[in-house]
Parts: structure tokens; C-alpha cells; sequence
């Protein structure tokens, strides 16, 4: 009588011990949540891993899921075998901006002894700790945040110097011009030294004006000097801005010809589709525009090549005002 007791005692007391006591040595490793890459920016994705073993004599099945600052973000199902099974559990999950708590945690769980039967049982262990993460962007794509870049947009100058400049940290060209900022600068600092080099000069030139003058001064009247050195003051200056400005018109003109050039496939994938009329009135076109860029490049060349040598330019325009003169003079004759 005894011994039947003890044996419905314990056939009774087992599956009430499954469904309402914590499993030990079952559930997450502590702290075991990681990922597919570290440190991770905004927009990418990645793989969010955590790891389930049971260490129970029960079979283990159940659901994990993810969590991101408290809000689910996916799941995935799990089945462990008794004795010391572990297995790796994932989600893939696309990173966004800001503070992350990742946490996975087990739901659902049932547990299934040698007989086979399945009953919810509580687990010991049901939840991962905290992984925190600041996810920060990566506008360039070199694997440093923007927090911690000092060239966010990679275009070869400083954040500190873009904004000094005016020209924007996040984005290579700022002016979608299809020249990159620092070669903008590059182009600017060339031609401002340049032009630097040419006010030196022409500073020279007038300083030898003045210093002829000065000698001759008894035999100009003051009148005349000051507009002397007036004029060339105003046609040096002039000089010295227009071959500026003709410089860098032809670097645009010559950029946009390379642009061109490099969307010829793309440009012929398009005329292809249409119908024929229209074929005929695109080539026509390209073939118009293709010649008159070549033309205002060469254009813009030879301006700027004029305006920037001295001797070329005060040539033209002695030669100009020596024509100009002998017409005045052939029409004085003739009267």
C-alpha cells in the first residue's frame, strides 16, 4: 500500500513540477547578444545573433524574440534537445540613427520529457541583457561615423574647412556641378595664386610707369599723369578679372564635355527607344551641340590665354589702338 502511494505521488507531482517551477541551467547565456558587424552605421543591415541551450533533461521548444529599446523587431523559432544543446539564433534588421537596447527574449516555451508529452513550463533564464549601441552615419562610407570623421563626405577637405568655404560637409560636390569640391578648391587656389602672381607683376609694371613718370614730371602736366595711371590701373585690373573669369569657364566647358562623353551609352540607349522621327531629330541635335561645345571651349581657351599673358593682351590692344589711329589719320587726309 505504501509503495503505491509513493509511486502515484510521484507520477502526479512530476508534470506539476515542469509546468510551475523555473527549468534551471536552460535559456540564454547571459549578455549574449551580437552582430554581424561592429560598430554598424545607419542604413545597414545586419544580423543580430543570440544563442539558446538547455542543459535541462527535457527537450526545449519555443520562440526568441528581438527587441529593439522595447519594441519587437523579429523573431525566430527553437528546438533543443535535452542535455547541453545550445544553438545560434538570428534576425536580420536594418540599422537606423540613434540609441539602440537590443534584447531578445524566449516565449512560448514548452517542454517535452522522454515520453513525449509537451507542457509550458517556465524557464529560469528568459531574457538576454542589454547590448547598446549609438548608431551613428557614415556619409563616405569608411567605416568612421560622422561623429568621429573629420571629412565626413571623403572629398579631401576638412568639415571646419567646408564650412569656412561655404560648401557642404555631407555632400563631395556641394554645387552638383559634377566637379568634386576639393577640386573646385584645387582650381580656385591655382587661378587665386596665379592671379596673385600676375597683381604682383602688373604691380611692378606700374611701379616702373610711376617711376618713368616721376622722372618726367616737370614736363607732364599733372592732369594727364593722374589719368595715365588711372587707365592703367583700371585695364590691368580688368585684364587680370576677365582671364580669371575665362579660366574657369573653360574648366566648367571642358568638365561638361567629359560628361557628356561619359553618358554617350546611356544617351544612345535613349534615342533607340524612340520612334524613328524622333531618332532623326536627336541626331541632328547632338550633332548641332557635340561641335558648338568644342568651338566655345576653344573659344574660352584662347580668351583666357589672351588675358592672362600680358604680352599678348597689351599687344592686341596696341596693335588695336595703332589701327584705330592710322584710320583717324587716313580719314583726316582725305578731307
Amino acid at each position: 500500500m505504501r509503495a503505491l502511494l509513493l509511486i502515484i505521488f510521484i507520477f502526479f507531482s512530476f508534470p506539476v513540477y515542469a509546468a510551475s517551477q523555473p527549468l534551471k541551467n536552460v535559456g540564454f547565456v547571459p549578455a549574449n547578444i551580437w552582430f554581424s558587424k561592429d560598430p554598424f552605421f545607419d542604413g545597414e543591415k545586419i544580423r543580430i545573433y543570440t544563442i539558446v541551450f538547455n542543459g535541462s533533461s527535457y527537450a526545449l521548444e519555443g520562440t526568441v524574440e528581438f527587441l529593439d529599446n522595447g519594441v519587437f523587431i523579429g523573431k525566430t523559432n527553437f528546438s533543443l534537445s535535452s542535455g547541453g544543446r545550445v544553438r545560434d539564433m538570428w534576425i536580420d534588421w536594418e540599422a537606423t540613427k540613434g540609441k539602440h537596447a537590443i534584447t531578445a527574449r524566449i516565449v512560448g516555451a514548452t517542454a517535452s520529457s522522454s515520453g513525449g508529452a509537451k507542457s509550458s513550463v517556465m524557464l529560469d533564464n528568459t531574457e538576454t541583457g542589454k547590448s547598446v549601441r549609438d548608431v551613428d552615419m557614415d556619409s563616405d562610407g569608411d567605416d568612421i561615423g560622422d561623429r568621429d570623421d573629420l571629412d565626413d563626405d571623403g572629398d579631401g577637405i576638412s568639415d571646419v574647412d567646408e564650412l569656412r568655404n561655404g560648401t557642404d560637409p555631407l555632400k563631395k560636390d556641394t554645387d552638383g556641378d559634377g566637379i568634386s569640391d576639393d577640386k573646385e578648391l584645387e582650381i580656385l587656389l591655382k587661378d587665386k595664386a596665379e592671379a596673385e602672381l600676375i597683381l604682383d607683376s602688373a604691380s611692378t609694371s606700374v611701379g616702373t610707369i610711376l617711376h618713368t613718370l616721376r622722372k618726367i614730371d616737370e614736363t607732364i602736366p599733372e592732369p594727364i599723369k593722374t589719368a595715365a595711371i588711372t587707365s592703367t590701373n583700371i585695364v590691368e585690373r580688368f585684364r587680370v578679372e576677365e582671364g580669371y573669369k575665362f579660366a574657369l569657364a573653360k574648366d566648367k566647358k571642358l568638365q561638361e564635355i567629359k560628361l557628356t562623353s561619359e553618358n554617350k551609352q546611356k544617351i544612345l540607349a535613349q534615342e533607340n527607344s524612340k520612334n524613328n522621327e524622333n531618332d532623326v531629330i536627336g541626331n541632328v541635335s547632338n550633332a548641332t551641340k557635340k561641335p558648338f561645345a568644342y568651338a566655345m571651349l576653344a573659344s574660352l581657351a584662347v580668351l583666357e590665354y589672351t588675358f592672362k599673358w600680358k604680352v599678348v593682351f597689351y599687344g592686341i590692344l596696341l596693335y588695336t589702338a595703332y589701327r584705330m589711329i592710322m584710320w583717324l589719320v587716313r580719314r583726316v587726309r582725305d578731307r
